[in-house]
């Protein structure tokens, strides 16, 4: 039936996302029409910059947890409409390359730092963390250890280092 009243239609492209409709019909009038196309996946679930920012904010001085509750007690909600987790935040910090919260006191070390200090792997320091031969301290399960080396510890490291066979000095 409608080949009947139509002649020919003609799709372009005008402008990113909108298609112009031309239809011609058969008694010689024509009908433009403006049709948005929807969304793709990946733009309907980016994050909009104000969320992101936000998030960029909270990190500057809270762990990825806090500021999935902060963000949920400000009632925002993710790019698919859920309450934020841990999870999707890091994944925003990912993304948009936004920094961990510098959380670490500036006189302690990390796992690396003591073990060139002592030229050992990191293996050997994580071992002296879990038999408690020195003082570390972790916000949470995943995140890196940071440690406080007072002199006696550092004295009596060095000396385990020294007179022990089985740890082999790194390079």
């Amino acid at each position: 039936m409608l080949r009947l009243l139509i002649k020919d239609i003609t799709v372009e492209k005008s402008q990113p996302k909108q298609l112009l409709v031309h239809i011609r019909w058969q008694g010689g009038a024509s009908t433009d029409r403006s049709i948005q196309l929807p969304l793709n996946i990946a733009d309907r679930l980016r994050y909009p910059s104000a969320a992101v920012e936000r998030v960029r904010e909270l990190a500057q001085g809270l762990l990825d947890v806090q500021i999935a509750d902060q963000l949920n007690r400000e009632g925002l909600s993710s790019a698919r409409g859920k309450p934020y987790t841990t999870r999707i935040v890091q994944w925003i910090r990912w993304r948009y390359q936004i920094p961990p919260a510098k959380l670490q006191k500036p006189e302690e070390l990390t796992v690396q730092q003591v073990a060139r200090q002592f030229g050992v792997g990191d293996g050997v320091v994580y071992y002296w963390i879990e038999h408690r031969l020195l003082t570390a301290r972790r916000l949470n399960e995943g995140m890196p250890y940071w440690i406080t080396l007072t002199a006696a510890e550092e004295h009596k490291l060095r000396d385990w280092v020294h007179n022990s066979s089985r740890i082999s000095s790194v390079s």
